[in-house]
């Protein structure tokens, strides 16, 4: 890190699009000579994230010598509730990364950002804006007026992970992944008699909590609010049915121990890139990650479909962070020119981190080419939607939490922890 950088859409041909996506991109020198300016910048920990951005800090305050750049990671586990405290009381950083359901369910009702600026993009509208990008990617970060509030640093979907070793050590083929979450059980109880932890999920923050039981939500038809937004739906049937999937694979088929399950929140995949998990629910990112650090595996990974309740009528989950500036920075125009520059290093984000920025034809891109498994990635993003979330949603999911810390940990029948967890969220969304 430099001393100064302290601290399902239709695709239009590729070429075409970056083009355009390079035009209204800039090489970072814009500002020229003046007043120095001071910007801060903070994001949550991931290392291959963290190396780029510290890059790319210290080229934009090279091609621009009046601006400083002071970045700030902050621990996983921590960020959120910083992150959200600080800007809530007027300071915080000029410029946030942050995911879409905090914005939509938290930021953006408590008037916290600024609306984005199109001109530091070189358009005139922010209708030509979101043209560059696939349609509907930006929605994670618009208010219910649809005003615009940020643009993607990175853009998921989910698909799922296997050892393929450790799939020939349990007699089973690894060609043939599961398609159901009951192949998963059965798959898992092999291998963990083949001496592997079959299948988790992930124990982390509440988010990670909240975006794993969506993705079975999705599946099972359920949802954590009504219709209108203004209850909670998690005692319908089809919402006790995804947490009972969770509970199924992991205290009546004991596929994987949560209990025994890494906390290690700059690496959530701890499990299966150390080669103890032999499945997992996976997204770009942490493909990236694994390649990193645990070489041995990412040998015998292989990216396949999301297991599915209704494989002939498959779901998915889309999430992204997005970039977005302080309601209450004083540098919002210089702001929003130097997220315009980490923008325009799209291809770099591809290559180097495995962020999908979810421009216009960039699965045909000359980077794409070079991601694994890019088949699977491309059906996922089609399957996919974002969540739907309502008002103070950091308190729904620490209730999302709650009720899978119960069934999961201390054994209460689904039903019934979501019962008492619907009660907090009917609390929090009409208050």
């Amino acid at each position: 890190m430099s001393a100064r950088a302290r601290a399902r859409a239709v695709l239009i041909p590729a070429a075409a699009v970056l083009a355009v996506a390079a035009a209204c991109g800039s090489d970072g020198g814009s500002t020229g000579d003046g007043d120095q300016i001071e910007l801060t910048y903070w994001t949550h920990t991931h290392p291959p994230m963290t190396e780029l951005n510290e890059q790319l800090i210290a080229e934009y305050e090279e091609a621009n010598p009046n601006v400083d750049i002071t970045y700030e990671t902050i621990p996983n586990n921590d960020f959120g509730t910083k992150m959200l405290t600080s800007l809530s009381n007027g300071s915080g950083p000029d410029i946030i990364n942050m995911d879409d359901s905090a914005l939509r369910g938290e930021y953006i009702p408590k008037q916290l950002l600024a609306p984005i600026d199109p001109s530091a993009f070189g358009v005139e509208s922010v209708e030509e804006l979101e043209a560059l990008y696939v349609d509907g990617t930006l929605d994670g970060a618009k208010g219910d007026d649809d005003t615009l509030y940020g643009v993607p640093s990175e853009f998921n979907a989910t698909a799922f992970a296997i050892n393929t070793q450790h799939f020939a050590d349990a007699g089973l083929d690894p060609a043939s992944p599961p398609q159901t979450w009951d192949d998963v059980s059965e798959y898992g109880q092999q291998l963990v008699a083949a001496g592997h932890e079959g299948f988790n999920f992930v124990y982390l923050h509440s988010g990670w909590h909240t975006q794993q039981l969506q993705t079975l939500l999705n599946e099972t038809g359920g949802s954590i609010l009504n219709e209108d937004g203004t209850g909670s739906a998690l005692t319908e049937p089809e919402s006790v049915e995804a947490l009972q999937i969770w509970y199924d694979l992991i205290r009546e088929d004991q596929v994987g121990n949560a209990d025994t399950a890494s906390r290690e929140a700059t690496s959530p995949f701890e499990d299966f890139a150390s080669g103890r998990r032999s499945m997992t629910m996976i997204y770009p990112w942490a493909v990236e990650q694994i390649a990193q650090d645990n070489p041995e595996t990412f040998e015998n990974l292989a990216v396949v479909p999301l297991p599915q309740v209704d494989p002939a009528n498959p779901s998915g989950r889309w999430y992204g962070y997005y970039f977005a500036v302080n309601k209450a920075s004083e540098q919002q125009e210089e702001a929003w020119r130097f997220i315009e520059y980490m923008t325009s290093q799209h291809e770099r984000w591809l290559t180097d981190v495995n962020f999908v920025q979810p421009l216009q034809g960039w699965e045909q891109s000359e980077a794409a080419a070079n991601i694994p498994f890019l088949d699977v990635w491309s059906q996922a993003y089609q399957q996919g939607t974002f969540d739907e979330v309502g008002p103070h949603w950091s308190e729904v999911q620490d209730a999302i939490k709650a009720a899978v810390e119960r069934s999961i940990f201390d054994g209460q029948p689904p039903a019934e922890s979501l019962e008492e967890a619907s009660e907090s969220v009917d609390q929090s969304v009409s208050s």
